[in-house]
Parts: structure tokens; sequence; C-alpha cells
């Protein structure tokens, strides 16, 4: 037994090693370039004061933070507490029945029980409305994309469910207002946000609450990437440095949101509003907090070497980003994906279910991902419910069988889906 224990404490070891390893050669210079032309951006644009937006901004803003401090740079780095749960749910009562278009959306596993917690009911009141539209046998059954876009109709006709999602959020949006006007969102100073992205409405979001608020001035954001852009937005507003709505095909297709999100997050837990102007957690702590807390710890490291030894001379650009990114989440070998596969992850506005960012996924379940398979689903040829996986090139790293083919399957069909964005968005415009 004795043996067995030092094994495995020899593995753990090792790992955490390797995961520092990583950190150190691929998420730390790449964070470094994304927050280098943030602040050369704000710099060049007379911005005063940047907001790094919970969680994913929770790193960026420590490296920004000490930049500043260390150059003397006349820019106040802050770190805002939000989410997507926070911020939208003092809003539907400002979007009346267009928030439909933010509650019924895709995403991994989402069930009826998910949709009814998007728009903040409590478990009986999404129970009394699962009853009223006849989902009470189908409360957790996982829909498809389609199933989740077609409950917009009945949810708008439902007695309860809107009535119910406005209570909650007339109740939210005073103690939002207070907490962003503690933290300086209506001084008189020009600001920007900074984020990840990835379609840019949490700037939307906010933008909505202030100016219902009586803040006129606009708002402008900072993306490390956005795959798309909310409907009918200054797009000039919005800055990225990886990829865009209009550009980055390859840059996409080799990169993972998802994974980005699990790597580039905080110690504390997910807000989901404000009492006292102070933010309310979901959990106390992140559910990957240790490996959080280790890595704000690398990241400290890292900066300081970066600041004493001239590497800022050497730092990454986006066009060097992308080949550290494209093979490490493009094609990862199955030691890079159990180190970082086993975060774990929810893609939904809340956590109460939450999986490996690099599911374990069978062989059957990695064919179900084909591309021809998909296409059948997509144009409604074939109904099959897709076990999904947040970082799929993970989960193909991590199944025996032929990883080649199956990581071409992958990009094929990703190569599909940002191309099928590109249309639709030139066919909008």
């Amino acid at each position: 037994m004795k043996q067995g224990r030092e094994t495995v404490t020899q593995k753990r070891i090792g790992q955490k090693i390797a995961a520092r390893e990583i950190y150190n050669n691929i998420f730390a210079p790449a964070l470094l370039g994304f927050v280098e032309w943030v602040l050369q951006e704000a710099k060049q644009r007379g911005i005063k004061r940047l907001y790094f937006l919970a969680r994913d901004g929770y790193q960026m803003y420590l490296a920004a933070d000490f930049l500043c401090k260390k150059r003397d740079l006349a820019i106040d780095c802050r770190y805002l507490y939000g989410s997507r749960y926070a911020w939208r749910l003092p809003q539907f009562a400002l979007m009346g029945k267009d928030c439909l278009d933010m509650i019924c959306r895709g995403g991994i596993d989402v069930t009826f029980e998910k949709v009814m917690k998007r728009g903040g009911l409590t478990n009986e009141e999404a129970k009394a409305v699962a009853e009223e539209l006849g989902y009470a046998n189908d409360y957790k059954r996982i829909l498809s994309y389609s199933e989740v876009v077609q409950l917009k109709k009945p949810l708008a006709e439902s007695n309860r469910f809107l009535p119910f999602v406005y209570a909650h959020s007339k109740g939210t949006y005073e103690t939002t207002i207070e907490y962003l006007c503690r933290e300086g969102l209506f001084d008189d100073v020009k600001y920007a946000l900074v984020d990840s992205g990835w379609t840019g409405s949490l700037q939307q979001t906010l933008t909505q609450l202030l100016h219902y608020a009586g803040y006129e001035k606009k708002l402008e954001g900072f993306y490390f990437g956005l795959y798309e852009l909310p409907v009918g937005i200054n797009e000039e507003s919005y800055h990225t440095y990886y990829f865009g709505p209009n550009y980055g095909l390859k840059r996409k297709v080799y990169f993972s949101n998802c994974l980005y999100e699990a790597v580039y997050s905080a110690p504390h837990g997910m807000t989901v509003g404000y009492e006292a102007g102070c933010p309310v957690f979901f959990n106390e702590h992140n559910l990957n907090q240790t490996r959080m807390e280790q890595e704000a710890e690398w990241l400290k490291e890292y900066l300081e070497s970066y600041s004493l030894n001239g590497l800022q001379n050497k730092r990454v650009d986006a066009d060097q980003t992308y080949q550290l990114l494209k093979r490490f989440m493009g094609n990862p070998t199955p030691e890079e994906a159990e180190i970082y596969g086993s975060l774990l992850f929810s893609d939904d506005v809340t956590e109460e279910h939450t999986q490996r960012v690099a599911a374990g996924l069978t062989k059957t379940e990695i064919k179900s991902q084909y591309v021809w398979n998909r296409i059948l689903i997509m144009l409604g040829k074939k109904k099959q419910v897709l076990k999904d996986s947040a970082w799929i090139e993970g989960s193909v790293a991590l199944t025996e069988g032929r990883h080649a083919w199956q990581m071409v399957n992958v990009r094929w069909y990703k190569y599909l889906i940002y191309l099928r964005k590109w249309l639709k968005r030139g066919k909008k415009r």
C-alpha cells in the first residue's frame, strides 16, 4: 500500500511540474502578448482606466496591474466582479420578450431545467413552468439545439415564465447599479472593458444597464477574440486581438474558448448578484481553486522574470500566439489532455452542472462527432443529441483510436461552422 501511495504522489508531483512548464511556455506568453496589446491600445486611445471582467480577466488584471506599476503608466487597472448571469438578469425586464433570445441559446448539455435557471427562476417556479408546458417528465433531458431555440414560442406564451423572469429581474436591478456605481462606472473618466470575448454580449448588456441608469457615454471593449457581435451595436467600440467576426479563421479552428476560460480564471467563485455594494458568489471558491491559486503564483514569478530579464523585448504577438496555441489546443498529447483537460468547466450561466473540460467520451461518441453526422443533424435529416465536450480535441487525445483522422473531422466541422457564421454575417450586413 505504501508503494502504491508513493506512486500516486509521484504522479501528482510530475503532473504539477508539467502543468507549470506548459503554463510558463504557452499560457503565460500568450496572456502577456494580449495584455501588452491592450495597454498599448489604451495608451494610444487616451483611455485612463481599464476594467478587467471576472473571471476570465483575473490573470489579465494581475499582469496589467503589475506592468502599469512597474512602468509608471497612467492607467488605472481595476477588477470588476460580474458574470452573464449577474448582469443579464437585471437586464431582462428592460428587454421585454427579447430576453428569450438570450435565455433560449445553445450550449453543452442544455436541459429545460438549465433554461429555467438562465431566467433566474427558483426550483419551485421552474417546475411550475415545466408542468404548464408539458416538460415535467423531460425536465432534465438533454435538448438538441433546435429544441432549445424552439422553446422561445411556448415560453413567450406561458402565463408564468416571463412574469417570474421580470419579477427576479426588477429585484436585482438596484443592487447591480449600486455595485457598478461604487466601482466607478459612472465616473467622468474615459474607460474600457477587457475580457476574453466570444460574442461581446456582456458589453452590450452593461451598456444597456448603464444607459438606463443615466450614463450616456460610449462603452469600449478590448477582447482576446470575438466570434460574432451583438445585433445593432457600434462595431467600432469592439476591439479584437487574436480573431474577430471577419478574420482569423485558422486561429478559430485551432482554438478552444472553453479551455481558455478554464485556464485563465480566478480562485473565487462565480458572481451571481450583489448585496450592499458587494458581489455574491454561487460558490465561495472556484471549482479549480487550487490550480487557479497555483497559476496566479506562476504568473507572478513569470512577470518578475519578464520585467527583470528584458523578456518584454521578446514578447509574443498574435501570430506567435497562434503557433503556441495551435499545437496545444488543436492537437494535444494524451498527457497534456489529462493535465489540463481535468479542469472542471461549465459553459452555462450558473455552475450547478459541471464536467471535465475534456469530457471522457467513448469511441462511439467520438464517431458521432464526425462532420457528416453533424451535417445531417444540422440539416434536420437526422435526430440525435450528441454528447459534447468543451475541449473536443482533448477528449479525442484521451480516447483510443485513430487520433489523426478524428482530429481531421474536428477541424472540418469547425471550418464549416465558422464559414457558415461568416456567410450569415455577410448576408445580415
